[in-house]
């Protein structure tokens, strides 16, 4: 990746100078480098994410400029440099992730080939846990058949590996709208409200609220002048989601 070796040989120099450059000058010095890097990002890499990802990394500086710094604010001064030379070694495999994942570039690809099969190359973190759908396809129940669950879940991970998360909200809302019957429940306003004890209650409404006013918002909200998409911020439930199935898992397996 053009420049790379230069972003990441500029960060090794501040580096060398944490453990006894004066406040100010180290805090300019710093400051320079994650501009020069933000604005290489923006240029290189547009519309990825990738430069305000970079941007909120840990701040790097010695405090204030008439500040004796303690070798303690040096370390992390320099362990916080190290963060973000470690985040630009990754960088190479995280921007052809993120340039292969995004459906539009997905598309692109697709029209530019002359094909109508869409062609996915991708590794990511998954939103429901593997092990979990594993766990969902394990149970043996007559009462329910989960295969629309698992596939719900399954398709919930393929969503988060492309930035679909329009797709998430609506996906997330699907799932706690199909499991109600689980628990001997109508829908899952009342499971929310009936099952388990506070804590989990508590995360069942929550999951309950936001799952569905996001969903709600994206479903019905007609077109406008200007829209603003939703991030993987306002549709990862995934904490919550993951403690709804496994108390799926209990009830079938007992």
């Amino acid at each position: 990746m053009q420049g790379l070796d230069d972003m990441t040989k500029r960060g090794a120099i501040l580096k060398g100078t944490a453990s006894y450059s004066a406040p100010m000058e180290f805090n300019m010095q710093a400051a320079g480098w994650i501009g020069v890097v933000t604005e290489w990002l923006t240029e290189r890499l547009p519309e990825t994410g990738l430069a305000a990802e970079w941007a909120a990394l840990p701040s790097v500086e010695l405090g204030l400029p008439l500040d004796t710094p303690s070798a303690f604010k040096r370390t992390v001064a320099e362990q916080r440099i190290d963060q973000r030379l470690r985040w630009l070694g990754a960088l190479p495999s995280k921007a052809a992730l993120r340039v292969l994942a995004t459906p539009q570039e997905i598309n692109t690809q697709s029209l530019q080939a002359g094909r109508r099969e869409l062609k996915l190359a991708l590794t990511s973190r998954a939103v429901v846990d593997p092990a979990r759908i594993e766990e969902l396809r394990n149970l043996s129940s007559t009462a329910f058949d989960l295969t629309k669950l698992i596939r719900l879940c399954e398709e919930l991970n393929l969503a988060f590996a492309t930035e679909s998360y329009l797709s998430m909200a609506m996906l997330t809302r699907a799932i706690v709208d199909h499991i109600p019957p689980i628990f001997g429940m109508k829908n899952f306003t009342e499971v929310a409200s009936n099952y388990g004890g506070s804590t989990l209650k508590r995360e069942l409404k929550n999951l309950e609220t936001t799952s569905r006013n996001i969903a709600d918002l994206h479903l019905h909200s007609q077109i406008r002048r200007k829209e603003i998409l939703p991030t993987i911020t306002q549709v990862d439930a995934s904490n919550s989601l993951d403690l709804l199935l496994a108390e799926i898992i209990v009830i079938l397996s007992s």
